[in-house]
């Protein structure tokens, strides 16, 4: 079982129908052509993060050996049963038997993974429909939309904030 070198990007997403009614021409929205191209690089930044933890999870289910005692035999030759357990739940949380591009109904953290991709893929088709609605109409628009693709730099990444647990007793001091 190999996992493929890029995300597929075909199949109906759960946004599937906002899609057509953007291809349709009826969604209207007012947005700058610049938020259309910051948009759609974070929409692929995001599709491409999932994939990345999809293919660490597709790794983390085929691992053979994971040092929890799964290949212990004692001296009579039986087996240590929970270490068998704990790895064969490990790698069926990581990536279940059976899914794929076209079956993620499991709780797998790869088919959760999929069904956001499917989601990002989604939007990013329908702000692609959007802004295809303008630059297809305006000439000048698609001119400007080219050229920013090509020259606007990444917005920064926003300020990360420390996480503090709320509603945590406090930590009493020993």
């Amino acid at each position: 079982m190999t996992q493929p070198d890029k995300p597929p990007t075909s199949g109906p997403g759960p946004f599937a129908a906002m899609v057509n009614e953007a291809k349709n021409g009826n969604i209207r929205m007012r947005m700058d052509l610049e938020e259309f191209v910051h948009m759609d690089r974070a929409c692929q930044k995001m599709i491409d993060n999932i994939f990345q933890i999809q293919r660490i999870m597709h790794e983390v289910s085929e691992a053979t050996h994971w040092g929890l005692g799964e290949d212990y035999r004692g001296p009579d030759g039986k087996t240590l049963i929970s270490g068998q357990k704990v790895v064969e739940r490990f790698k069926t949380k990581s990536k279940a038997p059976g899914d794929s591009e076209t079956n993620y109904s499991s709780n797998s953290v790869w088919a959760v993974m999929e069904s956001h991709r499917r989601a990002v893929l989604d939007i990013q088709a329908m702000y692609r429909e959007a802004r295809k609605q303008i630059t297809d109409a305006d000439a000048e628009a698609a001119a400007r939309y080219k050229q920013l693709e090509q020259t606007l730099p990444q917005r920064p990444a926003p300020p990360r904030e420390p996480f503090h647990a709320r509603g945590l007793p406090p930590k009493h001091p020993k």
